[in-house]
């Protein structure tokens, strides 16, 4: 057989072993520059498998309550941005209600009593805020990933407010309060606990808590405590997050992100300010 072979094959350099090398290289080359080896690219797979997560990996949509306007050139400009009852544009701005932003689903999205509440509460006062609705994000920083997606390339994890729960079952008066930070900073108990006369039993509410205080989802939680069910919640700003101009997070829903100045945030919300983070 070894003979045989030979016999075809008598002008491969090196003999058979060597012939058999060189004709897998030639089928190798031949089936990628005719695009046959484009399905296992490395980039795709890397890019699909790795670097974009699948649970984020969903479309993200800019909510906007007026249409985009078409400039002289015929190309459409950005959405406008959401100005409380107002939609600023290049055009008259329109009258709107909460109707201008879409519907919440609420057996994909949850319970939208805060996120319309405080929707609202930016409409009456007339504060400007960008509005996003994406695929749910649990975490700081799925949240930072979508937002850039969706076209907010000012974010930072910084500028991402960190809402928690505290809770000290000692003070039966006040035993709540909301822990807002940076989301690249840590809360640090010691200093936390101080917060409290007995604040030696402080500690991070549970997701029932959460729910039940809050009326939202942990990952969803606002960082506004006045506007909880329960309107006997302190909320405290570690002053890192006053650095930033404009703040993230979700409203109440782990699929609408809501950006605003810090400033108009204080204004609503009248936190107290105290340093806690580490």
């Amino acid at each position: 057989f070894v003979g045989s072979f030979n016999f075809w094959i008598p002008w491969w350099p090196g003999g058979w072993p060597a012939g058999i090398v060189w004709l897998g290289l030639l089928l190798w080359s031949l089936s990628f520059s005719t695009g046959l080896g484009n399905s296992f690219s490395y980039r795709q797979s890397f890019l699909r498998r790795v670097v974009v997560p699948r649970r984020i990996r969903g479309g993200c949509s800019i909510a906007s309550s007026a249409p985009m306007a078409s400039n002289a050139s015929g190309a459409r400009d950005s959405p406008s941005a959401v100005v409380g009852s107002e939609t600023k544009s290049s055009e008259t701005p329109q009258k709107t209600g909460n109707s201008a932003l879409p519907e919440v689903d609420v057996e994909k999205e949850g319970d939208p009593t805060t996120y319309k509440a405080i929707i609202g509460a930016f409409q009456e006062h007339k504060i400007e805020f960008r509005h996003l609705i994406h695929d749910p994000t649990p975490t700081s920083e799925d949240s930072l990933a979508v937002r850039k997606a969706g076209g907010w390339d000012d974010c930072t994890l910084a500028s991402g407010a960190k809402a928690m729960l505290i809770v000290n079952s000692k003070d039966k008066e006040a035993p709540y309060k909301l822990a807002v930070m940076p989301a690249d900073k840590k809360l640090n108990w010691k200093l936390f606990k101080k917060f409290w006369p007995k604040g030696k039993g402080a500690r991070m509410a549970t997701v029932d808590e959460v729910k039940m205080v809050t009326g939202c989802v942990p990952g969803g939680v606002p960082p506004f405590g006045s506007f909880f069910s329960n309107k006997n919640v302190e909320t405290i700003v570690d002053p890192g997050l006053q650095t930033q101009k404009r703040i993230n997070f979700n409203c109440g829903l782990r699929t609408r992100s809501v950006s605003v100045l810090f400033e108009d945030y204080a204004k609503l919300e009248k936190p107290t300010i105290k340093e806690f983070c580490s």
